[in-house]
């Protein structure tokens, strides 16, 4: 995938607000996104000691979910963990997983949330404005903005709220298991986030694509931390 916006990383913590601040003026919510054909999903694993940081990226079809593309990538955690600042310890990995892949896919989706942040720029915003593609963030926790209780059952939801305007929804992807997180990261808009995330859910708490992406996050840094000694370099590929 090629990035279409690229950036000096903040060291600092008011770089990085900075730098927020100006991506939030960026971030485009808009209706009417096409369907995707062709869904790219990213999430990460840190190593021991949170020395280092693995990144998985894999490439799916839509509706049907076949998998056609992976990438690996790998980086030293160099910016502190600050909350609602994600992006600036996890972003370069995960943008060289995602631009590491051949395949052009027409939307992405992001283990993180989107507008549904403290200053509404998570991560999905971010990595949407760095590829100019449409992008969703599904988290597994709230991190900004209030929400009704959701029933048990599954395919029930509340809007997430912050600030006196909707910015995504809590969904119940599976029954009596914890809900999701999401919103819409750049170039779409709620409905059609949740719509997209809900048709990726093959029976488990996370969409499909983000899901897989999760597995095999967490196999390469189990290669590369665990086994690098016992394997070829080669099979990473087969994980």
């Amino acid at each position: 995938m090629e990035l279409s916006y690229q950036h000096p990383w903040p060291a600092t913590k008011p770089e990085a607000y900075a730098h927020q601040d100006q991506a939030t003026r960026t971030v485009l919510i808009q209706e009417d996104t096409e369907e995707p054909s062709l869904i790219a999903a990213v999430d990460t694993a840190y190593g021991y000691a949170s020395r280092f940081i693995y990144a998985a990226a894999v490439v799916m079809t839509f509706p049907d979910l076949q998998e056609i593309e992976r990438s690996y990538a790998q980086m030293p955690v160099s910016f502190p963990y600050y909350p609602g600042l994600f992006y600036f310890r996890e972003g370069p990995v995960i943008i060289r997983a995602l631009a590491d892949l051949d395949t052009d896919a027409d939307l992405i989706l992001v283990s993180a949330h989107g507008i549904a942040h403290p200053r509404r720029c998570g991560m999905a915003c971010h990595i949407g404005i760095a590829f100019d593609k449409p992008t969703i963030g599904c988290a597994r926790r709230l991190l900004a903005g209030h929400q009704k209780p959701v029933d048990t059952a599954r395919g029930a939801w509340q809007p997430i709220t912050f600030r006196g305007s909707e910015v995504g929804v809590v969904y119940r992807s599976k029954d009596n298991v914890k809900p999701i997180f999401v919103s819409p990261g750049h170039r779409c808009d709620i409905t059609f986030a949740r719509e997209i995330v809900v048709r990726c859910l093959r029976g488990f708490r996370l969409p499909e694509p983000l899901r897989v992406a999760h597995l095999l996050a967490n196999k390469h840094k189990h290669y590369n931390e665990t086994d690098r000694h016992h394997r070829q370099p080669q099979e990473i590929e087969q994980l």
